[in-house]
């Protein structure tokens, strides 16, 4: 992982940008982390989206807590409650 300061960021985002295209970058302010810069494009977008929703990672979190305490359901019961049948 590079680092990259924020001045060269304000002074050239696109030359900044395009190396971002490739590889992480960590931007610095002061010599000390700020910001992260990760490549994206169209595929990996939502994924991105969702893992970084604090909405969505609280609700997933949620329901890893509740599958450690209670467990699982098999997949045969699953597709039950899916299509509307228990049992």
């Amino acid at each position: 992982m590079k680092f990259v300061a924020m001045r060269e960021l304000k002074i050239n985002p696109s030359a900044v940008l395009d190396r971002g295209k490739k590889e992480s970058l960590i931007v610095t302010r002061n010599g000390k982390p700020a910001a992260a810069l990760v490549p994206l494009d169209e595929d990996t977008l939502d994924e991105f989206i969702m893992a970084n929703h604090p909405t969505f990672r609280k609700d997933t979190e949620a329901a890893i807590a509740e599958y450690r305490r209670k467990g699982g359901i098999g997949q045969k019961e699953m597709l039950g409650r899916v299509l509307g049948k228990r049992g």
